[in-house]
């Protein structure tokens, strides 16, 4: 399948079936995202994988009204940058994210990007970040961007269509 073709299948999926995401994909998940592009070759990236359903639904309080979709999910991948390696760990998570998105989507897998960096949680004057870390226990050089949750597609949305070219958002040599 082609990358446009992978991209305009991926969706935002927040359901998932009992089917197990196996240890072969969850490794092709992380592996695209050790191959994303990071500044200077830094790699600042680590994950945390969570497999077990009891911290899959305790996460599920997170983010404030936003992370039901824990509670069917087979797998969750907390995605942490080094913040003391470089000023670009936000910039360099994030397209490690998208790569695992799109290794998920291109196979079949249904995921969804949980935004946590800068959300409040559900527990009052506790932020997304500081619940997540007091499940995971970082070190605290360590900065939760997101969590990739991840599983079997319960539902399969329909494909993006493949807009024509967007004359209005490309401009070209100036504004």
């Amino acid at each position: 399948m082609s990358l446009l073709t992978t991209m305009q299948k991926r969706r935002s999926v927040r359901k998932y079936n009992t089917e197990p995401v196996t240890e072969k994909e969850l490794n092709d998940i992380i592996s695209a995202a050790l191959l994303a592009p990071n500044g200077k070759g830094l790699r600042p990236w680590e994950f945390v994988v969570v497999r077990e359903k009891d911290t899959l639904r305790e996460l599920m309080n997170c983010r404030k009204g936003g992370a039901k979709m824990l509670e069917t999910a087979n797998v969750a991948i907390a995605v942490y940058s080094d913040s003391d390696k470089t000023d670009t760990y936000t910039e360099d998570s994030s397209i490690a994210m998208t790569h695992m998105l799109l290794e998920a989507a291109d196979l079949g897998l249904g995921a969804v990007w949980l935004q946590i960096r800068l959300r409040p949680s559900n527990v009052e004057g506790v932020t997304a970040e500081e619940f997540v870390n007091a499940r995971l226990n970082p070190p605290k050089n360590m900065q939760v961007e997101a969590l990739l949750v991840l599983g079997h597609i319960d539902e399969q949305p329909k494909a993006h269509e493949l807009p024509s070219f967007p004359s209005d958002k490309v401009h070209n040599e100036k504004w």
